[in-house]
């Protein structure tokens, strides 16, 4: 691929042209790379149609030209759902497909040597290969492309002060006519831009813009502008690249992403300037008026908590706030006779809340969510929004109340005990959800589970045993789970023979074998414990770390010299792992024994 920006994807697609002159085939490939492939496809067409020479596709392929066009319609609709608008951006440094129709057989086959180096990273060969094209085809159309290449080669190639004296001001100087002399330019500031060059890249780069304000490369250019102005914390030369391409810029298809996120910025700027209106008309170049105020509300948040947050700005912070909330009240749609319209009158209120609450208007907020709780009667989140308020305050009762509300009476009674298992009230919690289980019967695997966690958290070990062995039997599905539950119930309690019985009922190796292993550490048997540590080795991603242990426990038991011996294979075998550096501290700081990793050395 010829644009960094693209590299780094992990989506994948099926279809990719391969190989060198006329060697086309199909397998998949990252989906980063996945606009050349389409081109390339649309290319290779082209040339077959312009050329009664062209190469045809191997014999195990044999695809028509007929075939290919589908093929790339339905290619292409898979990339632009997979690939974002600004990722798939038409790249400046490709050859258009009308330019590749006017070149000659021979000039094609020359360009597509260089190209095949080009996409293998072989910037040497490749910028060769380009110009040794415009050697033998220096009128040819396609000359200021090969030229703007091999420019770009010497980039990769750390020649940044050749690529942009003999090469990019060469595009511009000899085909200033060309589109490719755009592109030069606007890699002769973004080349000085990664030289330290600052003075001049932005000098560049602004007049690339002033130029071509409605071409692809001013969203690039005010890009690279927007992070020179952010190293040099000039924060209005930002706001104004902003606003560029925020209302000044026409969104394509190519440049949508990067407008929609200078809107995003640009408003959470004007909000923190507590330029409320400001930052609304930034957004509503991006939202609809549908989904204005859900993004208002989103944006306004942060700049709105650090505002009153502090005392030099909480003024500024009470104004945006009531300004926030004004124009959400007025967003509120009148007609609330459809769904749509009903759910962004709730989530506008739901805003309007969660606005007072960061504002810390604290004598307001149980009113913003009384509101809410009218409107929408049969609607528990917004009791359970207040409720985690009030827990915020550290007001549990008035949180216990709110949950008690519930029309989900069972779910609000489950709420109340977790609420008092978070202040370790264990004789409460223990009463709400045996009241649960008197009246939720039906729902009694759900219920239990929090039953044993609360006797777990009073140390009440066999209480909590026993309703785990109840819900292995009531429910079969997870009894593995519970099983494991019980064996960890006897670890805490120091049941250290009973536990390493239940863990070895349960079939989740190799973390029942590990657990099993530390118990016979804490009995003081160490062979016990090595014999499960090695078989804990088995699992490739347990290896490293089931060595170390090893080595630990033959310390414990005080086998020193095996323990040595243990630590310094934790580093010959797994140099490149954590538990290697761990082992190599180890016998540094306490055997004072230097190794190094791959490989053990004693001092």
């Amino acid at each position: 691929m010829t644009n960094d920006k693209l590299r780094g994807r992990t989506d994948w697609i099926k279809v990719r042209l391969l190989g060198g002159i006329g060697d086309w085939q199909f397998q998949v490939y990252p989906a980063t790379e996945f606009a050349s492939v389409a081109r390339r496809l649309l290319h290779y067409m082209l040339r077959c149609q312009s050329s009664a020479k062209a190469v045809k596709p191997p014999r195990q392929a044999q695809w028509r030209r007929s075939q290919l066009l589908p093929l790339v319609l339905m290619a292409c609709a898979c990339w632009s759902g997979l690939i974002s608008s600004r990722a798939f951006a038409d790249e400046l440094d490709d050859l258009p497909i009308d330019a590749w129709k006017q070149l000659r057989e021979v000039e094609r086959y020359q360009l597509q040597i260089a190209e095949k180096y080009w996409r293998e990273q072989n910037w040497i060969t490749a910028a060769a290969e380009y110009e040794k094209f415009m050697e033998l085809y220096e009128k040819s159309t396609g000359a200021p492309f090969a030229q703007l290449k091999w420019s770009l080669a010497q980039v990769k190639l750390k020649k940044q002060n050749t690529a942009i004296k003999e090469g990019f001001q060469t595009v511009i100087d000899y085909w200033p006519e060309s589109s490719h002399a755009i592109a030069a330019a606007y890699y002769i500031g973004r080349t000085q831009k990664e030289i330290g060059r600052t003075k001049e890249a932005k000098a560049a780069l602004k007049s690339l813009v002033a130029k071509h304000p409605q071409h692809l490369v001013a969203v690039y250019a005010l890009n690279e502008l927007i992070d020179l102005a952010t190293i040099e914390k000039d924060v209005p030369a930002r706001v104004e690249h902003w606003k560029k391409l925020t209302f000044e810029l026409k969104r394509t298809r190519d440049s949508s992403a990067t407008c929609v996120q200078a809107s995003q910025q640009l408003a959470l700027h004007q909000f923190r300037e507590g330029a409320f209106d400001e930052g609304v008309k930034a957004l509503a170049t991006t939202y609809n008026a549908a989904q204005l105020p859900s993004y208002v509300h989103s944006y306004v948040r942060v700049p709105l908590s650090e505002l009153v947050a502090q005392t030099e700005t909480k003024a500024k912070g009470e104004t945006l706030t009531n300004q926030a909330i004004a124009w959400l009240r007025q967003a509120t749609p009148a007609d609330q006779s459809m769904p749509e319209a009903k759910q962004i009158a709730r989530q506008i209120l739901f805003g309007v809340a969660d606005l007072t609450a960061l504002a810390q208007r604290d004598d307001q907020v149980p009113a913003a969510y009384e509101t809410i709780v009218a409107a929408f009667p049969k609607d528990d989140e917004a009791l359970g929004r207040l409720a985690a308020w009030y827990k915020t305050k550290t007001n549990y009762d008035k949180a216990r109340e709110t949950y008690l509300r519930y029309a989900d009476k069972n779910e609000g009674l489950g709420l109340v005990g977790y609420s008092y298992r978070e202040q370790q009230n264990w004789p409460l919690a223990e009463q709400s959800y045996q009241q649960l289980l008197g009246q939720d019967a039906e729902h009694k695997v759900r219920w239990k589970p929090e039953l044993a966690a609360t006797h777990r958290g009073a140390h009440k070990w066999p209480e909590a045993i026993t309703v785990y062995e109840e819900l292995v039997r009531d429910d079969l599905s997870n009894a593995g789970r519970w099983r494991w539950e019980v064996a960890c119930t006897h670890r805490d309690a120091g049941q250290l023979k009973e536990a390493i019985g239940h863990f070895r009922q349960c079939e989740n190796f190799p973390e029942n074998y590990k657990q099993m292993a530390w118990c016979h550490r804490q009995l003081k048997q160490p062979n016990e414990a090595i014999t499960l540590y090695s078989q804990v080795s088995s699992d490739k991603a347990s290896a490293p770390w089931a060595l170390l242990q090893v080595a630990y426990t033959r310390e414990e038991a005080g086998q020193a010299e095996t323990a040595i011996q243990a630590f310094q294979q934790v580093c010959k075998k797994f140099p490149k792992d954590p538990h290697a550096s761990t082992a190599h501290a180890h016998l540094q700081q306490k055997y004072k024994i230097s190794v190094t990793l791959g490989g053990a050395n004693e001092e």
